[in-house]
């Protein structure tokens, strides 16, 4: 048994090495660009070990951005459960998806990919099944907040949950996603403050939720 726990384990670091490397290929190069051959020599293990651990490079993929929202969900749960209204709690958690984005700018670029690469992916991948339950984790989440916001009257009785949801997540991450690839350029052309930017915009959005 301990020898089989040791191997487990073996394998869970090897894995966590080959993710890790993955990701800092994919965020220099982008998905399309990067190789099974690139990671294989940033992980310092052969193309033949990596296929033992994942069927394609579509799969990893879908490892790295599981690992990200793993990281994204640490963020949100920083939120206090207790004494917020579901607004605040909104405004909260919008707040800790900026301060993910300033850590993992890359992350973020490469979470865009999602809707591209799943075109090419089967539904019966389990990497891919793993990520999307995740995913759909985020979404309700978010609905969660905003019903609980309309329950204590701190958002707007007349959206849909759901919807809204769907929305809020799909904007910040659109948001992010053009700022990390274009944001010093955008913010310094127009002499604005990436900080404050980045604060108006999550308000203007959140906003549109609030209960006046």
């Amino acid at each position: 048994m301990e020898n089989i726990s040791r191997r487990e384990r073996e394998k869970q670091v090897r894995e966590r090495e080959i993710i890790a490397a993955a990701e800092k290929i994919f965020c220099q190069k982008g998905f399309d660009d990067a190789s099974m051959d690139e990671i294989a020599r940033e992980a310092q293990f052969t193309k033949r070990t990596l296929y033992q651990y994942f069927t394609n490079k579509e799969d990893l993929y879908f490892a790295v951005v599981q690992a990200g929202f793993s990281e994204l969900a640490a963020y949100l749960q920083q939120v206090p459960r207790h004494g917020l209204t579901g607004y605040q709690k909104i405004v909260e958690s919008c707040h800790q998806f900026y301060q993910f984005f300033k850590e993992k700018p890359g992350m973020v670029r490469l979470i865009s990919y999602i809707g591209y690469v799943k075109k090419s992916t089967p539904e019966d991948s389990q990497k891919r099944q793993e990520f999307m339950q995740l995913n759909n984790d985020l979404f309700q989440s978010s609905a969660r907040a905003i019903v609980e916001g309309q329950a204590d009257g701190s958002v707007r009785a007349d959206v849909d949950a759901q919807m809204a949801s769907f929305s809020l997540i799909f904007l910040m991450t659109g948001f992010f996603n053009q700022l990390a690839v274009s944001g010093n350029t955008f913010t310094g052309n127009f002499s604005l403050d990436i900080e404050n930017f980045s604060q108006f915009t999550m308000e203007l959005l959140c906003a549109t939720l609030k209960n006046n």
